[in-house]
């Protein structure tokens, strides 16, 4: 056993342990990666240095910084039932945003993980052939197999049963994939798109994570899906929604990283 592993796990205190995942000798080792994304490259290279200079705050030493703004309310006192009642949330929104830490090195924004979806709307489209040309299309854009999900709730009205009709495929990216599948939305499809204006500036859920959707259209765009653009049928290639999730605490941030990345954006910009 000291050169090759067990083939079952007989728990920690079991005088023969598998190696680790990392070692070449383990049954679950993997290799690779062989070579970076050209994307990572280039945010390790030169957008984190960038976005480090443009969001930090330099306090001189000696300097307290300033104070920090009210997260919660209190009350009047205005009624006797005001009284011994606990801090109030924020005006305008049900949960408390994040606290935006001072930006260090440590805590520069960086890509977390991409969510490919497709939501199947129509009862009629709920067909197995849908589903099937929906996934093999994510499967094949993203590198990922696609996963299939069931309705939580029954709802005769919608012809929607619980656990059992399916209602979206999707496809979750970390690692080199998300950066490939960012790099080909930005690179290929979006300079493709007529008239494309950007991403909504109002796009983001307040917390740094950011979404965006493509038409069939753009999504017939995919390398991937125009080199063997007639085996799909015209009519059923989905439309997918993409969520960029990102280590940002706010929208703010989060915008300042996908457009030094090359995604554009238009509107108003809502942080």
């Amino acid at each position: 056993y000291k050169f090759r592993p067990p083939r079952y796990y007989r728990g920690p205190l079991h005088p023969h342990q598998p190696p680790p995942p990392s070692s070449p000798n383990s049954r679950l080792f993997v290799p690779g990666p062989f070579s970076l994304p050209r994307l990572q490259q280039t945010y390790t290279s030169t957008l984190a240095p960038d976005l480090l200079s443009l969001l930090y705050t330099h306090h001189p030493p000696g300097t307290l910084p300033g104070p920090a703004g009210q997260r919660l309310r209190g009350w009047d006192n205005t009624s006797p039932y005001h009284k011994n009642r606990p801090l109030r949330g924020p005006r305008g929104r049900p949960t408390l945003p994040l606290m935006k830490r001072p930006m260090t090195f440590r805590n520069i924004p960086r890509l977390e993980k991409i969510v490919v979806h497709h939501v199947i709307r129509s009862p009629d489209d709920r067909d197995s052939s849908y589903l099937h040309v929906a996934g093999m299309i994510l499967q094949a854009v993203t590198n990922v197999r696609a996963t299939v999900c069931k309705a939580r709730h029954s709802i005769a009205n919608f012809k929607m049963a619980k656990d059992k009709t399916a209602m979206a495929v999707k496809a979750e990216l970390k690692g080199e994939d998300m950066y490939c599948f960012l790099s080909k939305v930005v690179d290929v499809v979006m300079p493709r798109i007529k008239e494309y204006r950007g991403v909504s500036g109002g796009s983001g859920d307040g917390s740094g994570n950011l979404a965006f959707g493509l038409q069939p259209s753009a999504v017939g765009m995919f390398p991937e899906v125009e080199v063997n653009y007639d085996m799909y049928p015209p009519k059923m290639i989905p439309s997918i929604d993409v969520m960029v999730c990102t280590t940002a605490t706010n929208d703010r941030d989060a915008r300042l990283l996908l457009s030094s990345m090359g995604i554009p954006f238009h509107g108003k910009h809502v942080n």
